[in-house]
């Protein structure tokens, strides 16, 4: 995949879609390519980060830490470690090539000197992410309002 494909492919994801074509350019040109074989591991979840991974080309089976189960299947255009862009969190998922794998790993040296260079592309991904974050806030007090709603039933009904 050239320059030109890969940065299309970054303008298709919410995190980078309002960065200027020229800073995606950069991105791409500092940033590495990672082959996976099928069968492989490309991560585990707990594996310590420093970087994003935006699958190229190829299918993955993102998998749950926990029992291991197939949590979703990702394909080109997913994006992998957001978080680790900044704040190098763990990897919060397993992620299994189940085709080659041919992906861009955006180091997270590479992007806070972006950054650095052009605050205004820090600017706009800290935006993105705060809006995500937000979302997920909400969701989660959306849930939780329906557990202590179906909990005050129980309750209720026990008293009867």
């Amino acid at each position: 995949m050239g320059v030109r494909s890969a940065v299309d492919l970054l303008k298709q994801l919410p995190l980078f879609a309002a960065v200027d074509e020229a800073h995606l350019q950069t991105l791409v040109f500092s940033s590495d390519e990672l082959i996976v074989p099928p069968g492989r591991t490309v991560f585990e979840a707990g594996d310590p980060s420093t970087n994003a991974l935006i699958i190229k080309q190829g299918d993955g089976v993102v998998l749950d830490p926990e029992t291991g189960g197939v949590l979703a299947l990702a394909g080109p255009g997913a994006m992998f470690g957001e978080q680790s862009l900044i704040a190098g969190l763990p990897r919060q998922v397993t992620l299994n090539a189940k085709t080659e794998i041919e992906a861009i790993v955006i180091e997270q040296a590479v992007f806070l000197r972006l950054c650095s260079e052009f605050p205004e592309v820090g600017m706009q991904v800290l935006d993105v992410l705060n809006r995500q974050l937000e979302t997920c806030s909400r969701e989660l007090s959306e849930v939780q309002s329906k557990f202590e709603v179906s909990a005050l039933e129980d309750l209720l009904r026990e008293e009867e």
